[in-house]
């Protein structure tokens, strides 16, 4: 049986890397066909376990018994909260990635509507469909892949499982090995390029064996709330940076130039990173705790439940104060915010990479001012 599912897996896997390699233009109809169709099979399967259960069923009416041997339901709820906050902040950091390739800044406005009701669909249909397993089969069973092998059809077994592969590629892709390529070939562009890169991620990906994570609920509970501990840190750093020191003022071109303004101490900006090791720091005894139950913390775990709102918090103050009070990053400062020239400030030419077209950009965006986004 395991060597079936291996099977499975480098299949899947030979799939996803070949995909992964094409260039982010035919990217699009992946992403395309991905949202036609993943979001009614979603709504498909809600509705189906809405309706055999008559309103949702033992997961969702209750009353549930929590496995965890030390918290109790709020903790509980905090720690699924966690989760996805932590999930979701990881793939807010890779909009970037795309959002670049956008006609205009305000191309994916639209999305602030249909993200809340995919994600929200997103979530409750697992909880909805496991909920429909235990009240139909009397076995609780929390992934739901396992659930689909119980259905009478083959047909919905096969075209179910066809559009989670679907997204399961395409969410690796749009927050995995793209924003990885992305980031590698930014830091050695000499040596490494995006394709490069994702062979690189993709043998990483067998390497990390993930058929482990995904062994029981608890370990890949664990696993996602790694993000927390992160990314909150993390993006509560970069949000004093730029909101409350920088105010929104940021000289674009010296991002990219060794020993710019944005060089700080040999290379290394010091309040990021103690800001960071500083709300990253108190959450590592309950990160270990949710990977080994029986370590002896006390009520350091905790913290751990709502880490991200702790990190981004703790992160966020310590940054303010460190460079308003005890060391501010003065040569860092610009007075008026620079960004490179948006669509129309140049001409078709330039746009296509003339060398001459390049300097007279990069004049334009040294004296333009441009009220931050």
């Amino acid at each position: 049986m395991f060597a079936a599912g291996l099977l499975c897996f480098f299949l899947y896997w030979i799939v996803q890397t070949i995909l992964a390699l094409m260039p982010i233009k035919k990217l699009r109809i992946l992403f395309f066909v991905k949202a036609i169709v993943v979001p009614p099979t979603f709504l498909a399967l809600f509705l189906w376990a809405a309706i055999v259960t008559h309103g949702g069923g033992p997961l969702v009416k209750g009353p549930v018994k929590l496995t965890s041997s030390y918290m109790n339901t709020a903790y509980s709820a905090l720690t699924g909260l966690n989760v996805m906050i932590g999930l979701f902040s990881s793939l807010a950091v890779n909009m970037p990635d795309f959002g670049r390739f956008s006609r205009d800044q305000f191309a994916g406005y639209h999305q602030f509507l249909a993200l809340p009701v995919i994600g929200t669909l997103g979530a409750l249909t697992p909880i909805f469909v496991c909920s429909a397993h235990l009240q139909i089969w009397g076995e609780f069973q929390w992934y739901m892949p396992a659930v689909l092998e119980n259905f009478d059809s083959r047909a919905a077994k096969f075209f179910t499982a066809l559009s989670f592969m679907l997204a399961t590629i395409g969410n690796q892709v749009a927050a995995g090995t793209y924003p990885f390529s992305n980031d590698i070939s930014g830091m050695y562009p000499k040596y490494i390029n995006i394709y490069r890169a994702t062979l690189i991620i993709s043998v990483f990906c067998v390497v990390s064996t993930p058929w482990n994570i995904i062994k029981n609920a608890s370990g890949l509970l664990s696993f996602l709330s790694g993000y927390s501990c992160l990314m909150g840190p993390l993006a509560g750093t970069m949000v004093s940076d730029y909101y409350l020191i920088k105010k929104q003022k940021l000289n674009v071109h010296e991002l990219y130039k060794d020993h710019g303004i944005y060089w700080y101490d040999y290379g290394f900006n010091w309040r990021a990173f103690t800001s960071f090791f500083l709300g990253f720091i108190p959450v590592l005894p309950g990160f270990a705790k949710s990977i080994k139950n029986d370590l002896a913390i006390s009520g350091a775990w905790k913290i751990y439940t709502f880490a991200w709102f702790f990190g981004f918090t703790v992160a966020l103050l310590s940054y303010y104060v460190i460079c308003k009070y005890i060391s501010p990053p003065t040569s860092a400062m610009v007075d008026v915010a620079v960004y490179p020239p948006q669509k129309g400030d140049i001409s078709p030419e330039e746009e296509a990479g003339d060398v001459v077209g390049y300097e007279k950009s990069e004049a334009i965006g040294s004296t333009k001012e441009v009220s931050p986004v």
